[in-house]
């Protein structure tokens, strides 16, 4: 048993020094080969260059390309797409993929199941199996926690940012500009995830892409609720041929009024949030403040007699 938890461990943390490499170095290690393959383009190389190839490149590597593989394939349809859903609404970078992040849940659950089992067993404490498997539960959730939190205060800075771009966008529309023009200029005068989406939409516009189709698109990356009926009024106004700045004017007016819904609804939160931490915190420091010296001199008193 012992033995088969040390080489778990051991697997465990060549996984996690791939995954580093492959994160740190492996672009770099990429531009390196393809200089010496340019110089080395007149040089006859055969079995000798095979060689030559660095161990990582020549068996690890490949090894967790295969580990990814059966991973995914391993994994049903509905869970990738959740994966995937989370991941672009998070606004996480390239590199991050359903693979390498099922990999590293994998591998901080094992990790973490492991650390807990030598920390009992070296500390002379009886083997609470139990424990060990919920420590590694939440080593397994916590880069999907991360994640989930990170697409939320997304979300939340991207609804924001809405009534802004609307306003801005309607303003420009209706001083003259054509909708592209103006949802272009709109991006460029704001900052944020919601501009750096819209930019995207239209560089996307701009290389060809059908308007809609690109549309849906910052709708699914964004993951918002209200950008998606922005959206849609957009599509459904261009199909029936109505007036794009009447359009626009309702939905700035719509959405200012659902941040200021918002805004009102966290106030009326704010006396239930408070509840606690003047239970447990303030009130026992007025109490203390309040009744001790009563307390005291109540004691001297029955001291006295």
């Amino acid at each position: 048993m012992e033995l088969f938890l040390y080489l778990l461990t051991f697997i465990f943390v060549m996984l996690v020094i791939l995954i580093l490499y492959e994160v740190l170095y492996l672009n770099k290690q990429k531009v390196k080969e393809r200089l010496e393959d340019v110089k080395n383009m007149s040089v006859d190389t055969e079995n000798e260059d095979e060689w030559k190839i660095p161990f990582v490149h020549r068996i690890l590597q490949p090894m967790y390309q295969k580990l990814l593989k059966a991973i995914g394939q391993a994994t049903p349809n509905g869970i990738k797409k959740k994966y995937d859903n989370l991941i672009v609404t998070s606004g996480s970078t390239r590199n991050t993929n359903f693979h390498n992040l099922l990999l590293m849940q994998i591998i901080l659950g094992g990790a973490h199941g492991t650390l807990l089992y030598l920390l009992f067993k070296y500390t002379a404490n009886e083997i609470n199996f139990g424990r060990i498997l919920l420590f590694a539960i939440i080593g397994f959730l916590l880069p999907l926690i991360s994640l989930y939190a990170k697409a939320e205060k997304r979300k939340e800075k991207i609804r924001r940012a809405l009534p802004d771009l609307l306003d801005l966008l309607f303003v420009s529309v209706e001083a003259g500009l054509g909708f592209d023009a103006a949802f272009k200029k709109t991006s460029d005068k704001m900052q944020g995830p919601l501009s750096m989406e819209v930019t995207k939409t239209m560089n996307e516009i701009t290389r060809g892409k059908d308007r809609n189709e690109a549309l849906r698109d910052l709708a699914y990356r964004t993951g918002v609720e209200d950008v998606l009926t922005f959206v849609t009024a957009i599509i459904q106004t261009e199909k029936l041929g109505s007036s794009i700045t009447n359009m626009l004017r309702a939905q700035s007016i719509a959405m200012r009024q659902k941040r200021r819904q918002r805004a009102e609804e966290k106030a009326a939160k704010i006396p239930v949030k408070m509840l606690f931490p003047l239970v447990f915190f303030m009130f026992p420091s007025l109490f203390v403040i309040i009744l001790g010296p009563a307390v005291i001199n109540i004691m001297e008193n029955l001291m006295a007699k």
